[in-house]
């Protein structure tokens, strides 16, 4: 009777550990709209989440590997010709990247006079309130939360832009550009064409990243009008087209399998300059 209790307990451990495991893996949600991926983190089983930087441009799938992270995406913008950024990156309270140590970019005549507008441009965050980690969606000038909120501070930063949701602001950061008569002059991300994007929002302080596939390509504006589908509190554009990228290590509990997106179906992304790594509980 005593080795038939003990080995009941031996199996109730086990089997409670078994279940124990199967709720504490990531509940990430992943649906596929036609070609247009949303994958919702919750807050409490984020462990950690930052930027990640290379010194010479790198793949996704690459920095997937390297850093054992459950999930990357493809992050701010840079100059494919000189490998500097265009994006301000703040890593554990430091900035790692400034867009205005890119010569090309600050001395670039056309945008010379936009300058202020550009490197203001919107940045997802990850804040620490009081010990409590939060996220925000904000251009790069601006304080967390605003002037009331002080306590809480700003650990983690990629900025890329532009801001998709409450507000559409395109030409405010100097995306486009319009003539009084309302003719496009300028569009430097090809906002008004349908392309693959990455975008990130944010709703009750979980995360959002959409992605537009190539099968579903998406203008801007409709990028924006999909996030306000999903009821996201904020949302902002991270690097599209041939930078689309997502690598995710699959979770069992939600029969989430391994999922890669990258831009061309038929071929491999583009070399980056900067990620957003999701290590999960």
């Amino acid at each position: 009777m005593k080795i038939q209790i003990k080995l009941f307990a031996v199996l109730f451990l086990v089997a409670g550990c078994l279940i124990f495991s199967a709720f504490g893996e990531p509940q990430v949600e992943i649906t596929n709209d036609n070609g247009v991926y949303v994958v919702k983190i919750p807050q409490e089983n984020i462990k950690c989440v930052q930027p990640h930087v290379v010194k010479l441009l790198q793949f996704n799938k690459t920095v997937f590997a390297q850093t054992g992270a459950d999930l990357v995406i493809n992050a701010g913008y840079f100059d494919p010709n000189n490998k500097n950024t265009s994006s301000y990156v703040v890593i554990d309270k430091k900035t790692v990247l400034d867009p205005t140590t890119n010569q090309r970019l600050m001395n670039n005549t056309a945008l010379k006079p936009h300058l202020e507008q550009v490197l203001d441009r919107t940045e997802f965050r990850v804040l620490d309130c009081k010990g409590k980690q939060k996220y925000d969606i904000r251009k790069h000038s601006l304080p967390p939360f605003g002037l009331k909120r002080t306590s809480c501070k700003i650990v983690h930063a990629i900025q890329a832009g532009p801001e998709l949701y409450p507000n559409l602001r395109l030409e405010d950061e100097y995306f486009v550009e319009k003539s009084a008569d309302g003719k496009l002059l300028r569009d430097s991300i090809s906002a008004y064409k349908k392309c693959a994007r990455t975008a990130i929002g944010i709703k009750d302080n979980d995360i959002y990243i959409i992605i537009a596939t190539v099968q579903h390509r998406m203008t801007l504006p409709e990028l924006a009008q999909y996030c306000k589908k999903l009821k996201l509190t904020k949302a902002m554009n991270f690097d599209g087209g041939g930078s689309t990228s997502l690598n995710f290590k699959g979770n069992f509990s939600t029969q989430n399998k391994p999922l890669e997106i990258i831009s061309d179906k038929d071929a491999s992304a583009r070399k980056l300059k900067s990620f957003l790594v999701f290590y999960l509980q």
